[in-house]
Parts: C-alpha cells; sequence; structure tokens
C-alpha cells in the first residue's frame, strides 16, 4: 500500500483509459454487461515520528461483457497520492474464447499460480508491484502482462501454455522513496543504477506451460518455464560515475505444488528448481567494487498447513531457499544471499458480531538474523459494500534481516472501502 513515489502520468494515458472503457461499452451494447468496482482511502502514519507518509485515493473498476462465446474484461484503475501526480493505467485487459475443450485467453493480464500464501515459488509468471515492499493488496501486488494463455481440458486435467511476448519486469521501489535500499561505495558514495533493458524480439519473449488435476483427495500441479528474471542484477559498478549496470537475466524453471486435505486440516506444499540464475558476484576493493555474474541453481520450497480451532481460521507455512555452489560474494537486489535461508509465515483471522468485526494477524518470521513483519488489523463492515480497516505494519528485529532493515518504516494506517 501506498507507493511513495512520483508517477509519470498525463491525459494522454486518461484519455487512453477513457476510450478503452467507452469503447467496450459501445462494442458489448448489445451483450451482458457488469460493471463494478472499489474506492479507497487509505492513510498511514509512521509509527517512528508520527509523519503522515501516506494519503492515497484509489479507484478500481471491473467491466466485464459476456458474448455467446467470448467474455471482455477491462481493468483501470487510478491512484492519487500525497505530493504525487496521479496514476491512471489499465492492470488487466484481455479477450478470452471459449471452445468445447479449450479456452484461449488473449491480452493484458495478471496470472497467478501455486499454493503459497504471501510467498512467490511457481508463481512467477506474473511480476510484481513492489514499491511499496510486500505490503499492496493481494489483488494489486501482481502486474498485468501481454500474454497469450491457452488452457485445454481433458477429463480432470488441464494443459496450461503461456506465451509472453514482451518481456514486463517488476516494479521496483523509487531511490527517494520509504522502500529504497541505496547502494554505496565504499566511501559511502551513493551508487545511481543504470539498467539495461530487455529487447522485443522474438527471442526476447516468455513461455509457461502447466499441467494440472484437481480432485477431492489430492490437488497438484507441474510447471515449468523459460523466463527473464523480474528484478535486475549488477554487472558492473563503475567508481568515477558511481554507476551500476544492470541487466534481467535468462534462467529455466521446474517446480510443482499439491494441496490435500488430511482430516480436519488441509497440507499444502510447493516447490521450484530454478536452473542457471544469474548473480552479482561482488567483491570488495577500491576505488569501487568488483563484479563478475555468476550462475547458479537455486531451489524455493515451501510447506504450509491450514485449520480451524474454535472456529478461528489458521494458517503456518515454513519456506526454505537454498543456492548451490553458493560463495559469500553473490549479492541479489543489493543484499547478500545466504546459502540457505529459512522462513515461517502464520495467520489466524476470526470473525465477530455476525461476522461484521473481522481479526486477522499475519506474520512473516525469519529465525537467523531474528526479524520479522507482524501485521494485525481490525475491519468493520459498516454495510454491505462499505467497511473500514485499521491495522499496523510491524518491522521488528535484526537490521541486517529481510524485515528488520525496514524498522523505521513501521505503519499504523486506516483504511475505508466502498464496493459497487
Amino acid at each position: 500500500m501506498g507507493r511513495y513515489n512520483t508517477r509519470d502520468n498525463s491525459l494522454k494515458t486518461a484519455l487512453l483509459v477513457g476510450s478503452l472503457v467507452l469503447l467496450s461499452l459501445v462494442t458489448l451494447g448489445a451483450k451482458d454487461v457488469d460493471l463494478r468496482g472499489m474506492v479507497r482511502s487509505y492513510n498511514a502514519m509512521t509509527l517512528a515520528d508520527a509523519d503522515l507518509a501516506i494519503n492515497e485515493q484509489t479507484i478500481d473498476l471491473k467491466l466485464e461483457g459476456w458474448g455467446d462465446m467470448t467474455r471482455l474484461v477491462v481493468n483501470p484503475y487510478a491512484y492519487v497520492g500525497l505530493d504525487s501526480e496521479p496514476e491512471i493505467g489499465i492492470r488487466e485487459a484481455y479477450v478470452d474464447l471459449f471452445f468445447e475443450s479449450m479456452d484461449v485467453r488473449i491480452g493484458k493480464q495478471a496470472i497467478v499460480w501455486g499454493q503459497a500464501e504471501g510467498a512467490f515459488i511457481t508463481d512467477i509468471v506474473s511480476p510484481r508491484d513492489m514499491r511499496s515492499f510486500i505490503l499492496a493488496d493481494f489483488t494489486e501486488i501482481r502486474m498485468g502482462i501481454p500474454a497469450l494463455k491457452a488452457d485445454y481440458y481433458l477429463g480432470d486435467y488441464t494443459f496450461e501454455g503461456i506465451w509472453i511476448p514482451r518481456f514486463v519486469p517488476s516494479s521496483l521501489p523509487a531511490s527517494d522513496g520509504l522502500w529504497a535500499q541505496e547502494m554505496t561505495l565504499p566511501n559511502g558514495t551513493p551508487i545511481a543504477p543504470s539498467i539495461t533493458e530487455v529487447g522485443t524480439t522474438f527471442e526476447d519473449s516468455e513461455v509457461f506451460g502447466k499441467i494440472s488435476r484437481f480432485g477431492s483427495s489430492l490437488s497438484w500441479e507441474v510447471m515449468g518455464g523459460y523466463a527473464w528474471t523480474d528484478e535486475p542484477h549488477v554487472t558492473n559498478i563503475d567508481g568515477p560515475t558511481a554507476t551500476a549496470t544492470q541487466e534481467y537475466g535468462r534462467f529455466a524453471v521446474v517446480g510443482g505444488s499439491f494441496s490435500m486435505p488430511l482430516g480436519p486440516t488441509v497440507v499444502r506444499g510447493e516447490a521450484a528448481l530454478y536452473l542457471d540464475k544469474p548473480f552479482s558476484s561482488v567483491t570488495p576493493a577500491m576505488p569501487s567494487p568488483t563484479v563478475e555474474v555468476e550462475k547458479h541453481h537455486q531451489v524455493q520450497s515451501l510447506l504450509g498447513v491450514d485449520w480451524n480451532l474454535w472456529g478461528v481460521s489458521m494458517s503456518g507455512q515454513y519456506i526454505l531457499s537454498y543456492v548451490h555452489d553458493h560463495n559469500a560474494t553473490l549479492m541479489e537486489l543489493g543484499r547478500p544471499v545466504e546459502e540457505f535461508k529459512h522462513t515461517f509465515t502464520f495467520r489466524m483471522q476470526d470473525t465477530y458480531i455476525s461476522d461484521r468485526l473481522t481479526a486477522k494477524i499475519f506474520v512473516y518470521l525469519e529465525p537467523e538474523p531474528l526479524n520479522a513483519l507482524v501485521r494485525p488489523s481490525l475491519s468493520w463492515s459498516i454495510e454491505d459494500g462499505v467497511s473500514i480497516e485499521g491495522g499496523v505494519e510491524l518491522f521488528v528485529g535484526d537490521e541486517d534481516g529481510t524485515f528488520g532493515t525496514y524498522s523505521d518504516n513501521s505503519l499504523a494506517y486506516v483504511s475505508l472501502r466502498w464496493y459497487f
């Protein structure tokens, strides 16, 4: 939530979005059309100095039209933030074509894979909006990508193929934003990134495939793909100009996930092997560090359990990351890469007063070094479609950890949502 950076938008973008929505309405005039959406007012202050860090208004629309064998979805949105220009865009805009044994989706779409909650293991098809770290809503953190997706159904099995003709990277925090992680030279001079963009030829496209089966006793999926890293890695640091050259790298991935009920609980598992994933190998030196690009296999895995206790919904996950042939010089996104990295998550949620009051807590915990992100919240349903929520985003622990490094960024927030 809250992106903390100036957005480069123009009247041309607003006119484009408006034209697409109008065109969709005209085109679907004789068909079934549904328009719904959400308006949100979100305000947050930092706990360290009680500074109003976020004052953001959001409108999110979803236009859905149905034909006899087709469906059109257009999802425009607009943000107006504190001390920033309005951001207007289209998260998704695609057409579904329905056949007897196959569905085809063409256009800009956000794709969700896997069984993980709050983690991305096989769920790497769509890049992420990381401008506010990982605090964005689940429906907003995945970015839409231009893609051709086909699903073929054979009995209980689904065969899915995805072609992404043009690479779209994750959106990272602005260099002057609250969530920026600044790189510096040994003398403390900040390093400015210079990113080499990926080309737009056929050879630069991405492909993914998945086979899945949904069953009452066991559901599973197996996936593979040839992709780009969604975040860039450093390839060179130039001391005289204080510039870090960055680029995106190719890698292959294979993985899978499963979900199965065991009595009153549900057990989930997920794993992925990233083959020859590029990492930056940074060796300290004067006047500037030396950098080499090394390729290593990386394993990401997860085991989770969901259960209910006295009507309270609970979930726990253990996430393990392993880098093969590891060495101490490896870096990723400006942080050292550990050979083994352990992360735990815990979620607890319950409702009260005829389901009008919802209490929830979600925790990320890294045991080494000990640090965590604790996210308690309370939401109240004022009436159907209108709710108010208050909560805390609490970063605690060792500042060398993924979450502890943001200990000065802990927030208290209140949000009002109106759905229509």
